[in-house]
């Protein structure tokens, strides 16, 4: 088994040469939506190394594909070995042919099949819904107390920002009028620095920030999780034509092992298992367990057309997507439902 190292999340991805051509050789059937599929009792990838991307460095991102090789699911479809490349140009690395499959960042994947030409498809979701949490430094208490305060959500265009507006109307409060939005570079741990620096009175944060955010007098004032399928696996159509097999062996292995680590007892193999690996996983990350396994999707579903509708929304409004645009054409659910019935799941969504 090949070792495969971690590279620094900046680092630019190398552009390789074409993946290896494939034969689909499963026999087909069609599910209840009318889609292709193979017999996932037989299926085998036709590639047996498989490129993947992965854009973020922490463990929980990594439990599909890590826990599938570790178990040995990948195996057991023909995939002998994976090499994970760490980079926030996955994009690139899909149309340069460094990568098989990669995660994506949803709202990424769409702009890139909206603006590029070239046809991208997600091929299932692994996080189905996020956190909406406002953490705010000591001496807020009260939403009233935020007006006139400085809120941050990163960049200013982004994601996380709009989310901030959205719990601030929550909160009863004009995000135009009673609250001023600041950018901050970096990721959620410097928005938590700048928190409890008081550079900022409020910050967009996540889960496992609440114990260090209370030691230094703060809290979280809201709090809660939406159905929004925010991150998945993307690939190039034109490698899953060449590749099906391959597609429909690596979504079956990944949702099998998130099935396991979805059980209870097995908790603390993951954490055993993903530290082997090299990855750091603290004690503010092993405390927010359960809220990590609370976002990311069992069975490489989400909830509903509505779900992607409103999580897409946002990103239409400010520019990043075109009007109209139409994400049915990038999603491919079929991966993702041949999967669900071999392992006697329900379809879900049960339509799109």
């Amino acid at each position: 088994m090949t070792k495969n190292l971690l590279l620094p999340r900046r680092d630019v991805l190398m552009m390789g040469g074409a993946g290896l051509l494939g034969t689909f050789i499963a026999a087909a059937t069609r599910d209840v939506a009318g889609a292709q599929m193979p017999n996932m009792k037989n299926i085998k990838a036709n590639l047996h190394n498989l490129r993947i991307g992965e854009f973020n460095p922490n463990y929980a991102s990594a439990l599909g594909y890590r826990m599938a090789q570790a178990l040995g699911y990948f195996k057991e479809v023909g995939i002998d070995d994976i090499k994970v490349t760490l980079s926030d140009q996955y994009i690139a690395g899909l149309l340069g042919g460094s990568l098989d499959v990669t995660r994506v960042d949803t709202d990424a994947i769409m702009a890139a099949g909206a603006r590029s030409g070239k046809s991208f498809k997600y091929i299932s979701c692994y996080r189905d819904r996020e956190w909406w949490i406002m953490g705010v430094r000591k001496g807020i208490n009260t939403a009233a107390d935020l007006k006139g305060k400085k809120i941050t959500g990163g960049p200013i265009d982004g994601h996380n920002t709009w989310v901030m507006r959205q719990v601030i109307k929550e909160l009863g409060l004009n995000p135009d009028k009673d609250v001023q939005f600041v950018p901050t570079s970096g990721g959620s741990d410097k928005r938590l620095l700048a928190l409890i620096n008081g550079t900022v009175d409020a910050a967009s944060l996540f889960p496992r920030h609440e114990a260090a955010l209370k030691k230094a007098g703060g809290k979280f004032i809201y709090h809660k999780a939406h159905a929004a399928p925010q991150e998945g696996y993307g690939a190039l159509g034109d490698w899953l034509s060449k590749n099906e097999d391959t597609a429909y062996a690596f979504v079956l292995a990944d949702i099998k092992a998130r099935q396991w680590v979805f059980k209870p007892e097995n908790k603390d193999k993951t954490f055993e298992t993903m530290e082997k690996f090299g990855y750091k996983i603290t004690p503010a990350f092993k405390a927010s367990y359960p809220e990590t396994l609370r976002q990311m999707s069992p069975d490489g579903g989400f909830e509903n057309a509505a779900a992607m509708d409103g999580f897409l929304d946002p990103e239409v409004e400010t520019g990043k997507l075109p009007k109209n645009f139409d994400w049915r054409k990038v999603v491919d659910m079929k991966y993702v439902w041949a999967a669900q019935k071999a392992l006697g799941l329900p379809q879900r969504p049960a339509k799109l």
